[in-house]
């Protein structure tokens, strides 16, 4: 066997769990809907002033609630992945084949990332009907560059939950550090951004200007945060398709919006590099 080997029965084994199903019907209800609120019940400011709705303005709506469920969709794939064959002893039967745990990590994230693709292309799918009948001039390119950057970010908490699992031998811990960590990354980054500045600064905000290092430094771990990274990101791909032109640069290309795919790229390598490394050195 091989990584493809393994992809491909990880990829098999949820859909005969129907995980995929649960998956797909979750994220078109959630992407249907959130279309139809973002057009007809809560459009976003701008368009409350020019009176249209452009797919621009509308990714601009949905993009917040996309990188609050995306993640949840992702990380409920995968946080099992080796966890929850580790527990069962199905693991150590997979690694009696002729499979190396690098393998093991790397195919298990692919047959998971296989999974969330799916159901995130059908629900995006979905949502493109809405957004083709709600919106007042719809964009197939500027949707598309919406639904990829979207699929790149899954891809980072695949990875994310991936290496947790292969980090711990519980599904429990495998969940808790999972889901922990998009907590972190959703809600608690800017506070504890703020906070390291609030105390490198001499417990005060007091004297803090645009350009100071501390500010810069603040403006850095802001980026490198996924989430920030995913909206930064699918911000300034859209809207350099729908303005057709170049972007103004930033002081600093670790600045510049385009950095946030650099970060995602990241959080990918990272996590799986990281639950590989504990993995290879533990006992099963």
């Amino acid at each position: 066997m091989s990584v493809r080997a393994v992809a491909e029965k990880d990829f098999r084994d949820a859909l005969r769990s129907r995980l995929l199903i649960v998956l797909t019907a979750l994220f078109a209800l959630f992407a249907a809907g959130a279309s139809y609120v973002v057009t007809n019940i809560q459009p976003p400011q701008q368009a409350q002033f020019t009176g249209e709705v452009t797919t621009v303005l509308l990714i601009v709506g949905l993009v917040s609630a996309t990188a609050v469920f995306i993640p949840i969709v992702a990380i409920a794939a995968a946080y099992r992945s080796l966890s929850g064959e580790r527990q069962s002893g199905s693991l150590k039967l997979l690694l009696s084949l002729p499979n190396s745990r690098q393998d093991v990590v790397l195919g298990k994230f692919l047959g998971r990332a296989g999974v969330v693709s799916i159901a995130l292309l059908i629900g995006f799918g979905i949502g493109l009907v809405f957004t083709a009948v709600f919106a007042d001039a719809f964009s197939a390119a500027e949707y598309l560059a919406f639904v990829a950057v979207s699929l790149l970010f899954a891809f980072v908490f695949v990875a994310i939950a991936v290496g947790v699992s292969a980090f711990t031998s519980s599904t429990s811990r495998a969940a808790y550090g999972a889901f922990g960590l998009f907590v972190v990354f959703q809600f608690l980054w800017s506070i504890l951004v703020q906070g390291a500045v609030y105390v490198l600064n001499g417990f005060s905000f007091e004297g803090l200007e645009q350009g100071d290092t501390l500010i810069e430094l603040s403006q850095v771990l802001q980026i490198l945060s996924p989430t920030t990274a995913y909206q930064q990101g699918t911000l300034w791909t859209v809207r350099r398709l729908a303005e057709n032109q170049e972007a103004q640069s930033a002081e600093a290309f670790y600045l510049e919006p385009w950095f946030g795919f650099v970060t995602m790229a990241l959080w990918i390598i990272l996590p799986l590099a990281v639950g590989y490394l504990r993995f290879e050195g533990s006992d099963l």
